[in-house]
């Protein structure tokens, strides 16, 4: 213990006597504000004057709502303290030699936890490199060789005079209905001239519908080929019927933008579009059991109607900008009641995405059911379950009824007299199927 005592007190000397080296060492120059040791090394004590000089500037700063009531002095300070801050940096990047990237570097390694970590962070950025970041740059560049291939490729086959069945291209966009018409105008063009139809996996009617995608697999080609075609527009994007869009050449490509909302670029086709447009079997059997479960809870009436109602509203005011027009409330209740008075016994499935305006506007009498939360496809496919349809505006409402093959009731003011929206109506005739019945 005693042993231990006088190591202990001799320590304690040792560290006092360090103490008193280091001080002797230092002599401070208080004017100039700064210090030199032994070794000639440069220590700051500018510091100090920063905190002096800054001290105005900071609460200035801090607290620019009372800067009237400070004193900043002469400008003399100011220059004193950016110059004063700006010298302690310097020479704090000086005193550890911070342009010495090489002597830091061999220090580093000679810990060897930093070696280790230093080798897993290379081979991570190696590994993130081969498989992530080089992959997604030979993805882009292959992408974009591969359509200068394409289009080189089949301008070669023309001018060489390879056979091949020439393609139909149609930009698809929009919601669900939209889509569904430059399907069928698609599909109507290709048949008609013994073309086929370009389209890819990545296309929502796939998913929603049993069609076989269609992308040139045969010709070793992607589905960037439409890229390469000439496009031709749908003058003004009419809603109605162009009679210039059937008489096109059948022996070159062609690709169409436009909406091609017209049910008479189709009207000798339509049995073959209604039996390709087949619901994917998990989208059907999820409408059917939903169906199901809602007539069950009238299944005490016998022959029963019962009646799809889509309410589509474009913005929250009857009219919007662009000449839209939403269907009032006293159109749909004239519709219900026409259907009250055709049948005896008749429940109406209503659907919406608007549903606060739905509960909101429309009674809700024991006739009627609010149906919720399922998704668009599901929603299209339980319309067309139904007997009979009430439409308001737009292509999804106007595709439900087309499928259901019923009654269907549609709003006739779609669009405000003079309006834009109103010009892209040639004919109505040319848009609302025959037979359907009109009503304000």
């Amino acid at each position: 213990m005693k042993r231990n005592k006088k190591k202990s007190l001799k320590r304690g000397n040792v560290l006092k006597a360090n103490k008193e080296r280091i001080r002797n060492r230092v002599s401070v120059e208080r004017g100039n504000g700064h210090t030199h040791d032994k070794q000639g090394n440069y220590k700051a004590l500018s510091v100090i004057n920063a905190s002096i000089h800054c001290k105005p500037l900071t609460v200035l700063f801090l607290s620019s709502n009372r800067s009237r009531d400070i004193d900043m002095g002469s400008g003399w300070r100011i220059v004193s303290c950016f110059y004063s801050s700006i010298r302690f940096v310097y020479v704090k990047m000086v005193q550890i030699n911070v342009w010495n990237i090489s002597g830091h570097f061999h220090r580093l390694l000679k810990n060897r936890t930093a070696r280790k970590i230093a080798v897993i962070c290379l081979l991570l950025a190696g590994i993130y490199y081969t498989f992530f970041y080089r992959q997604s740059l030979l993805h882009t560049h292959n992408q974009n060789l591969s359509q200068k291939y394409n289009c080189s490729s089949i301008a070669h086959q023309d001018k060489i005079g390879i056979k091949r069945n020439k393609s139909v291209c149609v930009k698809f966009g929009g919601g669900l209905g939209n889509q569904l018409f430059h399907f069928c105008f698609g599909y109507t063009v290709a048949r008609k001239k013994n073309m086929q139809l370009v389209i890819t996996r990545k296309n929502i009617l796939t998913q929603y519908f049993k069609l076989v995608p269609n992308h040139w697999k045969h010709y070793d080609l992607n589905a960037g080929i439409c890229d390469c075609l000439p496009l031709t527009t749908d003058k003004g994007y009419d809603c109605g019927y162009d009679k210039k869009l059937e008489h096109l050449p059948s022996d070159q490509d062609l690709s169409f933008l436009g909406f091609f909302q017209s049910w008479k670029y189709w009207k000798k086709y339509e049995n073959e579009l209604r039996q390709i447009l087949q619901f994917q079997d998990d989208i059907l059997h999820e409408a059917k059991s939903k169906f199901i479960t809602i007539i069950s809870k009238y299944q005490k009436y016998r022959d029963i109607k019962t009646i799809g109602v889509h309410i589509r509203r474009f913005d929250r005011y009857d009219t919007d900008k662009f000449g839209k027009n939403n269907a009032p409330k006293e159109y749909i209740i004239h519709a219900m009641d026409y259907f009250r008075n055709l049948y005896k016994r008749c429940v109406f499935l209503i659907f919406s995405i608007e549903m606060k305006w739905t509960k909101k506007n429309i009674p809700q009498t024991g006739d009627i059911f609010l149906v919720e939360g399922n998704s668009a496809p599901v929603d299209l496919a339980m319309l067309t379950l139904t007997s009979h349809t009430i439409m308001t505006v737009g292509t999804f409402g106007w595709m439900a009824g087309w499928m259901t093959q019923g009654k269907t009731v549609y709003y006739m003011h779609p669009a405000m007299p003079g309006s834009a929206f109103s010009k892209l109506y040639s004919n109505y005739s040319d848009h609302f199927y025959p037979g359907w019945i009109p009503m304000e």
